[in-house]
């Protein structure tokens, strides 16, 4: 089996926690040899960990060390730019979510993998879920038996979650840095908003949206996918509150179903939540989410109908699938679609469209 020389491009959070841990374990599968970001502390020690022998504060610096794909996962609205760099450079690509801030930039992104060819797949680590696949395979057969889809999520303090984690910490971003992203992201949102949105518009759309609910939003796609129903252009409901640091989001389903979204964070309450439930005719399928930064802790699933005797009988079902991470199966998926042995399951086309629709809830929020 052919391994990748892949580096990695942002070691923040989600790089160091999982994208940096998961490359390093899955070594029959890639080379992880290069990392771009601009802390050079984080450098040393991310690089000292995994054993990297290419260093740089920025991809260009990457493009010498014979790479054969990258992870991005550097600030959102560094995304565009960087996809399409590396893309140029003819290396595949799997970039975080969102994919971009706005539309105009997955565009960009697109046009550059449609010139390249190679392999472009975002990062949608819950479609890789051992239970979530499951549960695709337990709903039933017409989008018409399904009443209502919930989706409930705490987004805590990421802290507690990642403590026990080894993580370094930047502390010395260069200061143009920092101005950049600032002047980058307002730009971006002042776009996609249409002007430029209050404080808590940009906190709403930046966070609960785009960089929150479009988790759900992928999953819930997913399932309208595996329904084979064309998943709508934009929300029929939309709305912010605690100064943008919540938000909801609800849509119809061709059955006459609906789907309610909800985000809340609760820093001071370190109980991450992240339920989708799905209730059907005769069944309610649901997901119960861990924190991403735990491993080993399988995503919850329990399908709940009718018991066959008196007609107060309930029967519970609760499935195990799979003990292994979702983070090393998007891994696994993208070898395998770099290597032209699998499509991507997981294409920009699809997050395009989820980038559309969460920028039509914040639409809505302020309407």
């Amino acid at each position: 089996m052919a391994r990748l020389r892949v580096g990695l491009v942002g070691a923040g959070l989600v790089g160091q926690a999982e994208h940096a841990f998961y490359l390093w374990e899955e070594r029959d599968l890639f080379d992880f040899c290069a990392l771009a970001d601009a802390s050079a502390t984080v450098r040393k020690a991310v690089g000292t960990r995994y054993g990297l022998t290419t260093l740089s504060p920025d991809l260009k610096g990457l493009l010498g060390a014979k790479l054969d794909a990258v992870v991005i996962a550097a600030p959102d609205p560094f995304h565009p730019e960087l996809a399409v760099e590396a893309l140029n450079a003819g290396l595949r690509v799997m970039c975080e979510k969102p994919l971009a801030l706005t539309l105009a930039g997955c565009e960009q992104i697109a046009r550059a993998r449609d010139k390249s060819g190679k392999a472009m797949q975002v990062a949608y680590m819950k479609r890789y879920d051992p239970s979530y696949r499951r549960a695709l395979t337990l709903l039933p057969k017409s989008i018409d038996e399904v009443k209502l889809i919930s989706v409930e999520v705490n987004d805590p303090d990421q802290h507690p979650f990642v403590a026990h984690l080894p993580m370094t910490l930047p502390d010395d971003i260069p200061v143009a840095l920092r101005e950049d992203f600032r002047a980058k992201t307002g730009a971006q949102l002042e776009q996609s908003a249409g002007r430029e949105p209050s404080e808590a518009g940009a906190r709403a759309l930046s966070g609960g949206f785009l960089s929150s609910l479009v988790h759900d939003v992928a999953v819930v796609h997913g399932m309208l996918d595996h329904f084979g129903i064309e998943r709508p252009a934009e929300a029929q409901q939309g709305a912010f509150f605690d100064e943008g640091r919540g938000g909801q989001l609800a849509f119809g389903l061709p059955g006459g179903g609906r789907v309610s979204m909800t985000h809340v964070q609760l820093p001071g309450v370190p109980d991450y939540t992240e339920r989708i439930t799905v209730y059907c005719t005769d069944r309610i399928v649901e997901l119960v989410f861990p924190s991403p930064y735990l491993r080993h802790l399988p995503t919850k699933l329990t399908v709940r109908r009718k018991g066959a005797g008196a007609a107060h009988e309930l029967l519970t079902e609760d499935f195990r699938t799979s003990y292994e991470e979702a983070f090393r199966e998007e891994l696994r998926a993208f070898h395998a679609a770099a290597t032209g042995k699998a499509k991507v399951q997981t294409p920009l086309e699809s997050a395009r469209r989820d980038v559309e629709f969460l920028i039509s809830a914040y639409h809505k929020a302020v309407a």
